[in-house]
């Protein structure tokens, strides 16, 4: 049916060859971005319009106040309990057996009703809905299910969808971790401690609030400046001894991406984010140490630059440091050096407290930058070969890994692997207002690699002489980038799970650079990273021109 077309009185006729193929792409690329959403479509939890995410609020005792997130079953009961709960445990574990009267929290010396409680148990041998009936039974309002390990799933009815109707309280199922602590603080008011008291509330989030609006706008931002730095070396259009020219890299320090080098980021991806998923307890703070002497020297580096454009006198004035194997130091680089390594210590100290998330910004910014300026895309075969492996390699490590590694790889290295401590090669951004108080993250490479597009795209703009942004391709793909970043922050908080940004980034860049350099017809001159051609120059002048400014990256 697929190589039919109909026709307006019904009848089929072939489709040409040239139709047919011709859709093969498109069809791929809309299965690819529609994959996600079927499936959090397909999932009944979202069919009865209740929130699925429950704000688990514990209001005593002190070392466990917080906030904490669950997940409420298929068959949890609405509306929720209003006012303070009280959390109790039963003496089976599993929650499968008849509960003791003496469960039923008592009512106060004063008079005061006896509040209301809700049963902590671990998941196993009885069915979730019999967990809640017995829960159910004993009086409590509500009951938390211990999930086995740190995945936490929506809990389904199964077969038991009769018995699903009757329950009248809510379920909800949380991570082993955070479970465990839950009923640890219930055994020790039953040793005479005072029993701790919780509060629930569903979570609602919008699709757009400031925090995701202040990431996407520094990412576009760090996009932006990163094509800056990396396109300051053309001097048709900067002028020689400019602020721009003094950013430009020395020749020897540019590393141009061949055809190898774009598949080598993938396999060594791959073979990198497997390693860690393995050994991050014992690597974790390897990286970490590389992220404070990268971003040591980016951000020297840059401050030097700054110094000896504003100081010209500083150029050539060196310092001998008297340390075995250390040449002489710019005076310049040794000024800037120590904002810089204030900037790093205070992160190392500061780096899992709130005050955190600007450090790592400045650092961030300063690594991705310096990437930019460094490395460069030839032309857009290149960069379509980069971005297209590595759009298989997001998705591939987001959301087929767990099939293989039972969960995503990629969002375990992310969030540092259990080990309490976070990659730092992510922009973050405290997520305001949020009642669980959740950074918003954005991995470096997510902004780097649809950079090196932008950047390259900018070169050529430069390099055609383009009048106008509009005319050429760099504004478009930003803004494509821009768009891109918006839909991968709509995905994550639809459907609830770490995103591929890369899904979503990739045809917002490449996808529209290609489908407008398509419709203008230089599609072949972008494709081979050729300037397009001037219309009121001669045909020979151009080449001729052309070729020598590209050959020497001006």
């Amino acid at each position: 049916q697929l190589l039919r077309a109909a026709t307006r009185n019904g009848e089929c006729t072939e489709m040409t060859g040239a139709m047919r193929w011709g859709r093969w792409p498109a069809a791929a690329l809309g299965l690819l971005l529609g994959l996600p959403w079927l499936a959090a479509a397909d999932d009944p939890a979202n069919s009865k319009g209740q929130p699925t995410t429950a704000v688990i609020s514990i209001h005593h005792p002190a070392e466990l106040a917080g906030n904490y997130a669950g997940y409420f079953a298929r068959f949890s009961h609405w509306p929720l309990p209003k006012g303070d709960l009280v959390l109790r445990a039963p003496p089976d574990e599993l929650g499968c057996e008849t509960y003791p009267t003496d469960i039923v929290p008592k009512p106060g010396m004063l008079g005061e009703p006896a509040p209301s409680f809700v049963s902590v148990v671990s998941r196993g041998t009885c069915t979730f809905v019999q967990k809640a009936q017995k829960a159910q039974e004993a009086g409590a309002v509500g009951v938390i299910i211990v999930s086995n390990d740190q995945t936490v799933q929506i809990m389904g009815a199964g077969n038991n969808t009769d018995e699903a109707d009757e329950v009248s309280i809510f379920v909800i199922d949380v991570d082993r971790h955070l479970g465990e602590r839950f009923r640890n603080a219930t055994l020790d008011s039953a040793n005479g401690e005072d029993a701790p008291t919780m509060s629930i509330a569903p979570y609602v989030s919008s699709l757009m609030n400031i925090s995701e609006f202040i990431l996407i706008c520094m990412a576009t931002a760090l996009v932006a400046l990163g094509a800056f730095f990396s396109t300051a070396d053309v001097t048709v259009v900067h002028e020689p001894g400019s602020f721009s020219t003094a950013l430009a890299p020395p020749e020897e320090e540019v590393l141009e991406v061949d055809s190898y080098l774009a598949l080598g980021f993938c396999v060594v991806g791959s073979g990198f984010l497997v390693f860690l998923f393995f050994f991050m307890h014992y690597m974790i703070y390897v990286i970490i140490f590389c992220f404070c002497v990268g971003g040591f020297s980016c951000i020297t580096q840059f401050g030097a630059i700054c110094l000896n454009h504003s100081f010209p006198s500083m150029k050539n004035k060196y310092i001998e440091i008297p340390i075995p194997m250390v040449d002489a130091v710019q005076r310049a680089e040794l000024i800037a050096g120590v904002p810089a390594l204030a900037i790093v210590i205070s992160w190392v100290c500061l780096r899992n407290t709130q005050f955190g998330w600007p450090l790592q910004d400045i650092i961030g910014a300063g690594f991705l930058c310096w990437l930019q300026r460094t490395l460069r895309l030839p032309n857009i075969k290149i960069a379509a070969l980069l971005l297209s492996v590595m759009f298989f390699f997001d998705i591939f490590w987001v959301f087929i890994s767990p099939l293989f590694f039972h969960e995503s790889v990629m969002v375990r290295v992310a969030t540092g692997g259990g080990t309490g401590e976070s990659v730092p090669m992510l922009l973050r951004i405290p997520a305001f207002g949020d009642p669980f108080g959740n950074d918003r993250l954005l991995g470096f490479g997510d902004i780097a690699l649809p950079g090196l597009l932008v950047s390259c795209l900018r070169r050529h703009d430069l390099l055609s002489r383009r009048r106008s942004l509009c005319h050429g391709y760099f504004l478009p793909a930003l803004i494509g980038y821009f768009i891109g970043l918006n839909v991968t922050i709509a995905a994550l908080i639809i459907m609830r799970m770490g995103q591929p940004a890369l899904l979503y980034l990739v045809p917002g860049t490449l996808g529209t650079t290609l489908v407008l350099s398509s419709c203008r017809g230089e599609l072949p001159l972008l494709w081979e990273g050729i300037p397009v051609k001037d219309q009121g120059e001669s045909e020979e002048s151009n080449d001729a021109e052309d070729e020598s400014l590209y050959k020497e990256g001006v």
